[in-house]
C-alpha cells in the first residue's frame, strides 16, 4: 500500500524524497501542447467537448499525482517514456508537492464549472493560468509553485533550477535596452505591415480560358 500512497522516491545520495524533474518538464509540456490544441478546437468547432475532455484528464492528473504517487500519473508516465534515454535530474520533492497541490486546486475548481456546466471568464482565465504555468515548467525550467514555497520560507534543499540555493543576480541593464529596442521594433513593423496590408488594393486576376 506504501507504494502507492507515497510522494517522491528514495534515491541513494540524498536524505530526502526526491522527484525527476525530466519527467516533470516532459509531461508539462505535453499537457502544455495538449491543452492548446483543445482551446483551438473551441475556436475551430465550436464545442468545448475536446477542452472539457482535456480538463478532466488534467484534473485526474494532478490527483493521482498529489494523493497516490506522481509516479502512476498518466502524463507523467507518457513523459517519463519520452524523456527514458536522458540522465535523471532529481529535485526535492517537496516543493514539486505544493505546486502540484495548487494545480490539483485549481482542477477542483475547474470540477465544479464543468458539473454545472458554468461558462465564465474565471473559467477561462483558470484554463489560461494552467497554460501559461506549464509553459513556464517545460519550456523555461521555472515552477512558478516551488517559487512561492521558497518565499513561504520553508525549508528546502534541492529545487528545480536551483532556485532554492542561488541568489538572482544583479541584471545587465544593456540586455533590457536590447529587448526594449527589439519590442519596438517589432511594433514598428506590426503597424507599418498592417497599415500597408489594410490600403493595399485588392488584385483582380482574369483567368483566360
Amino acid at each position: 500500500m506504501g507504494l502507492f500512497l507515497n510522494f517522491g522516491e528514495k534515491i541513494d545520495g540524498y536524505d530526502y524524497k526526491v522527484i525527476n524533474e525530466r519527467d516533470a518538464r516532459a509531461s508539462a509540456g505535453i499537457m502544455f501542447l495538449l491543452g492548446i490544441l483543445s482551446l483551438f478546437s473551441v475556436h475551430l468547432y465550436r464545442t468545448i467537448f475536446w477542452a472539457e475532455l482535456f480538463s478532466i484528464t488534467f484534473i485526474i492528473e494532478f490527483f493521482v499525482r498529489v494523493l497516490i504517487n506522481p509516479k502512476y500519473a498518466p502524463y507523467m508516465l507518457i513523459g517519463g517514456l519520452v524523456v527514458s534515454n536522458q540522465q535523471p535530474d532529481w529535485v526535492e520533492a517537496k516543493p514539486k508537492r505544493f505546486a502540484w497541490l495548487l494545480g490539483m486546486i485549481l482542477g477542483v475548481i475547474m470540477t465544479y464549472y464543468i458539473i454545472f456546466d458554468i461558462i465564465t471568464p474565471v473559467r477561462l482565465g483558470i484554463c489560461w493560468l494552467c497554460l501559461f504555468l506549464m509553459f513556464l515548467e517545460s519550456v523555461f525550467g521555472i515552477c512558478l509553485g516551488c517559487l512561492l514555497y521558497k518565499k513561504l520560507k520553508w525549508k528546502t534543499y534541492n529545487c528545480p533550477g536551483g532556485i532554492c540555493d542561488v541568489s538572482s543576480p544583479p541584471y545587465d541593464k544593456r540586455k533590457l535596452i536590447i529587448i526594449l529596442g527589439f519590442l519596438g521594433l517589432f511594433f514598428l513593423t506590426y503597424v507599418s505591415l498592417k497599415s500597408y496590408k489594410f490600403n493595399e488594393k485588392p488584385k483582380i486576376i482574369i483567368v483566360k480560358e
